[in-house]
């Protein structure tokens, strides 16, 4: 927890479990493939993708994955590439069914 620790929560919304939780970790296999990232990722803990503990309102599934780091310049620097990726991952075929994600930084419920 800050101020030892920072962290960022992504969230993901989809018509289906799998599908929100999918999303976040082919989002994070992607970044962790890419060799510009490396430097930035021994810097960081991803943890795996889980249900929100309201894992669905309305019909929305939704999931969540945090990263953290003991450097807030590098949350941020990585967070900042990332979203590319995010994007990215979004648009692509296997990820059919994702409705929004979201970047929380310094979460306050996790």
């Amino acid at each position: 927890m800050p101020p030892f620790s920072f962290q960022a929560l992504v969230r993901a919304e989809a018509r289906s479990q799998e599908a929100a939780q999918g999303f976040l970790n082919l989002a994070s296999l992607a970044a962790t493939s890419q060799s510009d990232m490396t430097a930035l990722l021994a810097q960081l803990m991803l943890y795996p993708a889980v249900p929100m503990s309201m894992a669905r309102i309305a019909n929305i599934e939704r999931a969540q994955m945090l990263v953290e780091s003991p450097s807030r310049a590098a949350l941020l620097r990585f967070l900042s590439a990332w979203q590319g990726v995010l994007h990215t991952t979004r648009a692509s075929p296997e990820c059919k069914g994702v409705i929004r994600w979201a970047i929380d930084v310094d979460p306050l419920n996790i």
